[in-house]
């Protein structure tokens, strides 16, 4: 082997393990924004940086899936420290890893944004909306910890909501094609609100107009007032919802929970407001709640839960432990 081409390997090395570190570093639970910041600094430096952190982030998102049942339904309570080198390229074997790939498919107090962000070319913090001017056909809105890429190079526009929630209103009668999960939503004209859930399922609603679906061999017409939920193997029943439903609540600023119980009303919550407000009482999860909060001013609503259920309340910095 010429020396030339040991050293392209030697460098290529390198930068992979470069890649597996910034894999450890974001998955540890310890990255800050300023982590971030330095990483996407590394990442744009070549082609080969770019590689490199695909293939490293492909083999952490494989282990993050089977960790992800686990994610669901017990948080992260203790950090881990960061992997060794060694340990990176052992992931599967060791448990400190899979708990580092739990951050990094769902990171602790949102300090640094999902891999699924990584590729995406607008992003929203938490508690953020932002209204999107990137294709002449629709305007687009953005809820709060949603991240959307775009593709302009074919005949029709492309959008895809990697995470979160956007509104899309088709502004002239030409085609869009917006992807979420396992579905492809074709609109010409109308209003539609798309949701990424949990495990991949996704809500499509249509508040004017009319969308096709794609899912799968199927193609569902959704008309106007209509909404559907799908994921990766199941497609849901088209069903109406009353007038008073049109528009999405957080597109006016509001929260509104009808007859919710507390536990999903704080964790809505927890979508627009930094840090996190924790329930500990679980007697109190099932307790139901019907008020209207403004997204602006949500440590109102925190105060005004616990004055109402008469809940003991600690805090640390914007943690909010009730119960």
């Amino acid at each position: 082997m010429r020396g030339a081409d040991r050293d392209g390997l030697a460098g290529a090395g390198a930068i992979q393990a470069q890649a597996h570190d910034w894999a450890a570093r974001l998955a540890s639970g310890n990255a800050t924004r300023q982590d971030g910041e330095s990483f996407r600094r590394w990442r744009a430096q070549s082609p080969a940086h770019e590689q490199a952190w695909k293939h490293a982030a492909q083999t952490w998102r494989e282990l993050g899936g089977v960790t992800r049942a686990y994610a669901a339904h017990a948080p992260v309570v203790a950090r881990p420290s960061r992997p060794t080198r060694r340990q990176v390229l052992g992931l599967a074997a060791t448990a400190a890893g899979a708990l580092a790939a739990v951050g990094l498919v769902r990171p602790p107090l949102g300090l640094w944004e999902p891999w699924r962000d990584l590729d995406a070319d607008y992003r929203t913090a938490t508690g953020e909306r932002r209204e999107l001017d990137v294709v002449a056909q629709a305007s687009v809105m953005l809820n709060t910890q949603s991240s959307l890429s775009v593709d302009t190079a074919g005949d029709a526009p492309r959008l895809a909501l990697l995470r979160g929630e956007a509104a899309v209103a088709a502004r002239r009668e030409a085609p869009l094609e917006v992807v979420a999960g396992a579905g492809r939503v074709r609109l010409t004209h109308g209003d539609i609100e798309l949701r990424c859930l949990r495990d991949g399922e996704v809500r499509l609603r249509c508040n004017a107009g009319e969308a096709e679906l794609i899912h799968g061999g199927r193609v569902l017409q959704v008309p106007a007032r209509h909404e559907v939920a799908y994921g990766a193997r199941q497609l849901g029943v088209l069903r109406p919802y009353p007038p008073a439903g049109a528009q999405a609540d957080w597109r006016r600023g509001m929260l509104v929970f009808h007859d919710l119980p507390l536990a999903e009303a704080i964790e809505e919550i927890n979508r627009y407001r930094p840090g996190r407000v924790v329930l500990l009482d679980e007697s109190q999860a099932a307790r139901r709640i019907s008020a209207n909060f403004e997204i602006a001013a949500l440590d109102e609503a925190v105060a005004q839960i616990q004055s109402l259920y008469h809940l003991p309340v600690r805090r640390m910095g914007r943690v909010v432990f009730l119960g």
